[in-house]
Formats: structure tokens, sequence, C-alpha cells
């Protein structure tokens, strides 16, 4: 129990992990509507799914649009997209493959 008390409070420790999990996004990435620019890229929890390695959000402060940027295995990014589009109802778009 001691350790965690060496890395910190609960909230750094939090911060830590989410500064972790955004150093895997690029620092910015181009709205699928606009083009713009995108800095801030939220990413979110994939644990439970099969075959996802990253997700993440991207809302662009030009349109207000937002961009999925994901990486996976084909098939979990096929399941991924069906998951949006019924989400969103409309065709929702992703950014382009993020690069190994």
């Amino acid at each position: 129990m001691g350790q965690a008390k060496i890395r910190g409070t609960h909230e750094e420790r939090a911060a830590q992990a989410k500064l972790a999990a955004r150093a895997q996004f690029p620092a910015t990435v181009k709205c699928n509507n606009c083009e713009a620019d995108i800095a801030e890229i939220e990413p979110l929890d994939v644990r439970g799914m099969a075959g996802m390695r990253l997700a993440a959000a991207a809302i662009c402060p030009s349109c207000s649009s937002t961009t999925w940027v994901l990486d996976g295995t084909p098939e979990a990014l096929a399941k991924m997209q069906a998951f949006l589009n019924e989400e969103h109802g409309v065709q929702a778009q992703t950014g382009r493959a993020l690069k190994p």
C-alpha cells in the first residue's frame, strides 16, 4: 500500500495516466470535415475491446465535428465503425490510420 503513496495522490496518478495515454497519439490530426489541425485529442479506454489498440476522439474547434482516431485489427476497426455509425446515426468519419 505504501508504494501508491510514493507515486503520488490518486489525482496525480490519474493525471499521469492520462498524459501517458495522450502521448500515444500524434500531436495533431486533420479534421475530416474542414481539414483544420486538431490538437485536443481525448484518448478512449479500449481495454475491453478485442483487437483495438488505440482510440480517441478529436473535436474540431473550427467546425465542431468529431474526428475519430482509431488503430486496431481490420475486424476490430469494422466493428468500431459500425458502433460509431449506430451511435451517431450518420456515417461517422474516422481519421487516417496511425503509422506504426
